[in-house]
């Protein structure tokens, strides 16, 4: 049974280190997110208004993305969401599918700032969304059973020698 454990642990962690490699990479872009420009563009600086009365309806920010021709951003649909955001006076306009931010200054309407987000990517790959909806629905369960099948089978074959080792020094003579 030992050797059988020693075998299916070998193939779980090959199986789940290719899972954890993809975790672990995809997860220090985004632990990194926030200091790096490259991984999230930086805010921009929006034009200074009085109060929340005098800054740009959404539909506005909208117009001004599409206004781009971004491909995957003309219209409603491909619009994932609008971030306001009241600090700088901007909208970020985040693209549903091609990963575009789009930088409205909340003042003026105008376009700052035309971004990739490699933030967005790294988290649709790291919960497994980005290769498909049903990756992520499914097999991310598999990926935890596995790696905690791999947890415990680690714990036993580490234990087994010791136990083994110290009922050979403790028995009868």
């Amino acid at each position: 049974m030992y050797h059988n454990l020693r075998w299916l642990h070998r193939w779980i962690g090959l199986v789940g280190s290719l899972f954890l490699l993809v975790i672990s990479v995809t997860g220090f872009l985004l632990a990194t997110k926030g200091t790096v420009d490259w991984i999230r563009p930086p805010e921009a600086e929006g034009g200074e208004v009085a109060g929340l009365s005098q800054v740009i309806s959404l539909d506005e920010a909208a117009r001004a993305a599409f206004a781009l021709n971004l491909p995957k951003l003309t219209a409603r649909e491909h619009i994932d969401r609008i971030d306001y955001r009241p600090r700088s006076n901007i909208f970020k306009v985040l693209s549903r599918e091609n990963y575009h931010e789009v930088q409205v200054d909340g003042a003026t309407g105008k376009v700052l700032s035309v971004s990739f987000r490699r933030d967005q990517l790294a988290e649709d790959i790291h919960d497994l969304s980005f290769f498909a909806s049903a990756a992520h629905d499914y097999w991310l369960p598999v990926v935890a059973l596995l790696l905690f099948g791999l947890s415990i089978s680690g714990v036993v074959i580490f234990f087994v020698p010791i136990v083994r080792r110290w009922r050979f020094r403790h028995r009868p003579r």
